[in-house]
């Protein structure tokens, strides 16, 4: 390529996260000639540091799951789901798609490809509705490393942070061991054995054999690109798109050896994540006080919105008219430490017995076990009127002990270092950590004397925390009478600031069925798609269950490639519509 001018495909893929990926194994299966680019110098963007799971209703492992766990759920059933959850940003047309070949899209990645998935006990978010389910996400099967030979090297990292000894943790069922480990022989022995396995692989290999989650998600559709002899170029951004006629005709790329002008002779598909590091169009779409907050994501660096103004370039429409524009996640920022590597997303210690979330007033705003997707929005709402949206997670020693938070982790892991830099604020009473964090100390006392006398009982009368199946999940099933509620009664006491972030974005260009981006009047743009974060939500900015960005993106990924190939030729919501 170093010489090269101009190179010539049939589909141009921008973006390596997992909606870009499949959409480019579709169409190379398809028998089209497909080039792959990527912004950053490793491929896999947020995707590759995601959880790997999909949120896919009536996919054969979540049938199988529903059977085994004698449940009751159907794509009608979720559909309803859907609807309720989008309300007055419903695009039914899209979900109806979605219904339809989500599962498809499950059975032919499964039958062509590297990736394989597993069915997963995971509560939808509101568990509450009458229409959610526990068994509509799946999970992404571990993979080994070698099999990606040399490109293994360009696979990107964990985020660094989330590791132990260097070593990732897999499944939730893993989780839960490692968080056992300090009070039980049993667990203690698996941790001992995975830990042991992990250094063997590094002194054999240099670093770890096994891929987990969004890694192993990854290295299975890199994988499967590989073998079907689709490039991957690294640090080649798309700088402008090729328009001849009315119709996308390609790409200019700019590579490490030059400007490549690349022909697409089918399409491009724009897959470069959408903007959660693009400060401009942060200004415009997000909420003003979680703008001001001082910006912080777990979401690629290179994520700067680059598909939004090449579809804008070529005449798309932008939609920000969605219920949340962004996936949000609750972080905490460790000090002088810059970058993703720098924040720790709160997924599972807020959601522990003796934890509590309190504002500045030293008062309680929502349910903690909530989900992210609630709980962040919560946060904003009570803070909209301030200079900044931020809040305190405050536990006791007994659940920090147990639990860890954050950056900290749970007895016997030192955590003096923490106190040091001023991340983990520790106070002998709970007057002695509000004065250090600021905070009002009278309400603080009030705040924490009152949860105390419901949790005890396993009640929290103020925000129905852990009367949900979603919170109860979340829990400590070892911790009774209620795994999400304990009282905070013994100091010291400690607490680390949230602020908002998000790993994802839901506002985006507006798309069809088939993942054509459209103009403001919804005319298809000639040749050209998008998928993952650069389409708008399908759910209309929702979030109904774990898997719900990878989901709907490797979905329309796997729809782009077969429409662009000339394998779609009957309306999705009519065969939906047909089943219901």
């Amino acid at each position: 390529m170093a010489n090269e001018a101009s190179w010539n495909c049939d589909v141009l893929v921008i973006g390596t996260g997992a909606g870009g990926m499949t959409a480019a194994v579709t169409a190379a299966k398809a028998g089209l000639k497909v080039l792959i680019v990527e912004k950053d110098a490793v491929f896999g963007g947020t995707s590759a540091t995601s959880g790997g799971m999909l949120w896919i209703p009536g996919s054969k492992h979540s049938s199988d799951l529903a059977k085994v766990q004698g449940v009751t759920d159907s794509v009608e059933k979720a559909r309803a789901y859907i609807i309720e959850e989008a309300g007055n940003y419903l695009d039914l047309p899209r979900v109806d798609a979605y219904l339809t070949y989500g599962p498809e899209m499950v059975d032919f990645l499964e039958r062509e490809t590297e990736v394989k998935f597993y069915g997963m006990e995971y509560p939808d978010y509101h568990s509450e509705n009458a229409h959610a389910s526990t068994v509509r996400s799946i999970g992404s099967v571990d993979y080994q490393a070698a099999r990606l030979g040399a490109q293994a090297r360009n696979l990107k990292g964990h985020l660094p942070q989330t590791l132990f000894l260097g070593f990732a943790i897999g499944s939730s069922v893993e989780m839960k061991q490692f968080m056992h480990a300090g009070r039980s022989v049993s667990a203690l022995w698996f941790v001992f054995k995975k830990i042991c396995g992990h250094f063997r692989d590094v002194i054999k290999y240099g670093h770890s054999a096994q891929l987990v989650r969004g890694r192993a998600l990854i290295g299975r559709l890199a994988a499967t690109a590989f073998n079907l002899g689709i490039p991957i170029w690294l640090s080649s951004p798309a700088r402008d798109l090729i328009i001849e006629d009315g119709k996308v005709g390609g790409a200019v790329i700019e590579t490490p050896t030059g400007v490549v002008r690349v022909t697409a002779r089918r399409a491009v598909v724009l897959a470069s994540g959408g903007f959660p590091c693009d400060p401009e169009r942060r200004k415009t779409c997000y909420p003003p006080v979680a703008e001001r907050t001082n910006r912080r994501s777990v979401a690629a660096p290179g994520n700067t919105g680059d598909g939004a103004r090449l579809g804008e370039a070529a005449g798309a429409k932008f939609v920000d008219a969605v219920s949340n524009v962004a996936a949000w996640m609750p972080l905490s920022v460790m000090p002088g430490r810059e970058g993703f590597a720098g924040v720790w997303p709160h997924l599972v210690d807020r959601n522990k017995p003796g934890f509590i979330a309190v504002l500045k007033n030293g008062k309680r705003f929502t349910d903690e076990a909530a989900s992210y997707q609630d709980f962040v929005p919560a946060l904003i709402r009570a803070c909209e009127n301030d200079k900044e949206a931020w809040c305190y997670l405050i536990c006791d020693q007994r659940a920090l002990n147990r639990y860890g938070m954050g950056f900290v982790r749970p007895f016997p892991v030192p955590r003096a270092h923490h106190i040091r830099s001023g991340y983990l604020l520790r106070g002998k009473d709970l007057a002695d950590l509000a004065a250090q964090a600021g905070i009002d100390a009278a309400n603080l006392e009030q705040t924490v004397q009152m949860f105390n006398t419901h949790a005890a009982e396993g009640r929290d009368p103020a925000f129905g925390r852990g009367a949900r199946l979603y919170d109860i999940y979340q829990g400590d099933d070892e911790h009774k009478p209620n795994p999400c509620i304990g009282p905070l009664d013994r100091p010291p006491y400690f607490a680390v600031k949230i602020v908002p972030g998000e790993i994802g974005t839901f506002a985006g260009l507006k798309t069809d069925i088939y993942a054509r981006v459209l103009t403001g009047g919804g005319v298809p743009i000639p040749r050209l798609y998008a998928v993952g974060n650069d389409q708008a939500s399908v759910w209309g900015g929702a979030y109904p269950g774990a898997g719900a960005t990878l989901g709907p993106g490797m979905t329309f990924g796997y729809v782009a490639g077969r429409h662009i190939a000339g394998l779609l030729l009957e309306k999705p919501e009519r065969r939906a519509a047909a089943t219901a």
